[in-house]
């Protein structure tokens, strides 16, 4: 297409002209490759990596996605620990669980000295009475840590630690049934090596109250049975030299009254959960509650027994 004469563009349609034909000329075949050699020879040499290192990271990958796989799925190896505490008894010697806390085992995991690792309690009976080992794993084996002798025990109505003398660590409780003394409480201190009786204390139930935040050492509250199914409660603690009588108002209203009112709410007419509760509000500081208590409970008619109680508990109202 010819371009008029005198319309301004015959410059551009020149420029574009040379442009189209330099560039021809320039892409050459001879031209172009003579240039594009002489070009990469002076780009600094680039080393490709082989096939072997291009493997490696994908051999990385899938290493370590089966390592994560394989933690996922792992299971680890189910220990027998009744072999374990079988290999430190005498012959004849056989193991026993004890009636309480619930869900009790024969084997029981306390960090009792604080290192961050449990040692394993376990109690069994011979012909002499009951004893109770405490096992410790150091790096390689279990070896004795402590044991308890109690000659005379026929069974264990509770086993547990608590920090019961409110030195930051926990003491060995164990609750022992006999023929002779019925139940009886004993606090252990154990170390490395030997085992060290607190005290000693009879009571028909008891509950080991846990340490709040605002108070150090946790108590034991022991039920004892007056009368059949009639309870007097005290609350203690060892303070490093005799057993201390804490104050348990504040027992008595969160866990006892509760306990009583649950059992009256299943039986209305029992004039001794009745005289219970009465006695409880009583010790508690509310005399007026505990006044109905007691008129509750003479509407049922008591038995002689039971009315005697109830009026001697309103003349110290």
């Amino acid at each position: 297409m010819q371009l008029p004469k005198g319309s301004g563009i015959e410059a551009l349609d020149r420029i574009v002209r040379r442009s189209v034909r330099f560039w021809s000329d320039q892409f050459s075949t001879d031209r172009f490759r003579r240039s594009m050699m002489s070009a990469l020879k002076k780009l600094p040499t680039i080393e490709l990596p082989s096939l072997a290192d291009l493997r490696k990271p994908v051999d990385n990958f899938v290493k370590s996605l089966n390592n994560a796989v394989a933690q996922l799925t792992y299971k680890p190896e189910k220990i027998d620990y009744r072999i374990i505490v079988n290999g430190f008894l005498p012959p004849g010697a056989k193991l026993i669980k004890p009636q309480y806390p619930e869900q009790a085992g024969e084997i029981q995991f306390v960090d009792l000295d604080g290192d961050g690792r449990s040692e394993l309690i376990a109690s069994y009976i011979t012909g002499d009475g009951i004893r109770t080992l405490v096992l410790k794993k150091d790096e390689v084996q279990w070896y004795k840590m402590a044991e308890v002798s109690s000659p005379g025990y026929s069974s264990i109505h509770y086993r547990t630690c608590a920090d019961i003398s409110g030195e930051g660590k926990k003491d060995l409780l164990l609750g022992l049934v006999s023929n002779q003394q019925g139940r009886m409480l004993f606090a252990y201190s154990l170390s490395d090596g030997s085992s060290k009786k607190i005290f000693g204390r009879k009571y028909d139930k008891l509950e080991v109250i846990r340490r709040s935040p605002r108070v150090s050492g946790d108590a034991v509250a022991l039920w004892h049975e007056e009368a059949p199914g009639i309870y007097n409660i005290e609350l203690i603690r060892w303070n490093g030299i005799d057993i201390e009588q804490l104050d348990k108002t504040r027992y008595l209203g969160t866990r006892v009254l509760p306990y009583y009112i649950r059992k009256l709410r299943q039986d209305p007419s029992d004039t001794t959960g009745w005289y219970n509760l009465a006695g409880t509000f009583m010790d508690a500081g509310d005399r007026v509650n505990a006044a109905k208590a007691i008129r509750y409970a003479l509407e049922f008619d008591p038995d002689p027994a039971m009315r005697g109680r109830l009026m001697e508990l309103r003349q110290k109202l």
